[in-house]
């Protein structure tokens, strides 16, 4: 079959050939096999949905082809096999989906026991952080409507049933001052828990995942760049501060797009009043904390299992998977207020065509010890 290469390299200096979005750089999957690690998973107009290959001959660049496809450059195992099958049916490529499809596959066993017990580990967390932030909401929203001297404890202080009875009331209150009924209120809420599940609140009192994931990626930034100095071959430094660098680029995007969707708590009820008339845009905008981290996992989990094949390959290997920053990122982050600049994620851009190397263990003998190492990453992005 053809295949399609991706354009990488700009053609002249003022050729920007990163990615315009989110959605079209796609979701990185963590397939267990060696050859696709680091592939990831689109829509596409003609064809449903496609997938974009770290090349296959051992050069810079991607290779494009359907996802159905897989098989026809190489064989997938099983677990890639599912876990195609359940990409292929959901609704809409994001990476929740993505981590969800992973999950499923994963409780099978067809990971490893390690993986199962993590997916499963990982459900449990889930359901969990669920009622842990519904109740921090419930604890903004007392504070936020009880008037000065009201009680005298804080609601997080407080028996649970006089919380109860407070939090009743802080609904009621609500509902009156914004002319909604109580069981929209509490809809709401149950809304923004979806919504806020995964961000948390200011000092992550919930563990949220965005905000451990961000301090996660700001120290393997820090932690890749000291291996890089101390690197002596020039292609090695190359690439730990390539690495290094788009870790933190993403790192300071996240910061700004977490304190946005953090400060968006301190006014409860313009939040609920906002969810109300579009949840759509609500979604969306805590979303692209997803978008933004999607693929460091597996990033983050080749850099903990790097002495299994070295330090060297892994940064090779690591270099070839980095985020390509989407245009669309300086929109999210408030170029037009001078936030962010778009210029060092385009010259980050520039650096990945330098020193994008292809690892080649893959095609040297190692598969059964590849795909035991790509295993252990998977419970990386459960």
């Amino acid at each position: 079959m053809q295949l399609r290469p991706e354009q990488t390299v700009a053609r002249s200096p003022v050729d920007d050939a990163r990615p315009a979005t989110f959605l079209e750089r796609g979701v990185m999957v963590p397939f267990t096999t060696p050859m696709l690690l680091g592939s990831r998973v689109r829509p596409s107009g003609r064809r449903g949905l496609e997938i974009a290959v770290p090349s296959p001959a051992g050069v810079r660049g991607f290779y494009v082809l359907p996802l159905r496809g897989l098989p026809d450059i190489c064989t997938p195992t099983l677990h890639d096999r599912l876990l195609v099958d359940l990409v292929e049916r959901i609704p809409a490529v994001t990476p929740d989906a993505i981590i969800g499809a992973t999950r499923q596959v994963a409780q099978e066993g067809f990971a490893g026991r390690e993986a199962a017990a993590a997916a499963s580990a990982a459900a449990k967390a889930q359901a969990n952080q669920r009622l842990i932030t519904n109740y921090r909401l419930l604890l903004l929203l007392i504070r936020q409507t009880e008037v000065q001297g009201e009680h005298v404890l804080p609601p997080e202080r407080d028996v649970p049933l006089s919380v109860q009875r407070r939090a009743e009331r802080a609904v009621a209150r609500l509902a009156h001052d914004a002319g909604l009924s109580p069981s929209a209120v509490v809809t709401a809420m149950d809304g923004l828990t979806e919504a806020y599940l995964a961000v948390g609140f200011r000092g992550d009192p919930t563990r949220a995942r965005y905000q451990g994931e961000l301090v996660a990626l700001a120290d393997m930034a820090e932690e890749v760049a000291r291996w890089g100095e101390l690197a002596v071959d020039p292609q090695q430094s190359g690439c730990a501060s390539l690495i290094a660098r788009s870790a933190r680029l993403t790192v300071e995007a996240g910061e700004i797009l977490m304190e946005r969707v953090l400060a968006a708590t301190e006014d409860l009820r313009a939040l609920l009043l906002r969810w109300t008339r579009d949840s759509e845009a609500v979604l969306r905008e805590t979303a692209r904390l997803a978008w933004l981290l999607d693929g460091w996992s597996v990033m983050a989990g080749l850099w903990r299992s790097a002495d299994r094949m070295g330090r060297a390959a892994t940064v090779g290997e690591m270099a070839v998977m980095v985020p390509s920053m989407p245009r669309e990122v300086t929109r999210w982050t408030g170029e037009a207020s001078g936030e962010v600049s778009d210029e060092p994620h385009s010259v980050t851009h520039s650096m990945r065509s330098r020193f994008v190397v292809r690892m080649t263990d893959w095609r040297t003998g190692r598969m059964l010890e590849l795909t035991e190492r790509n295993e252990v990453i998977v419970k990386e992005c459960l």
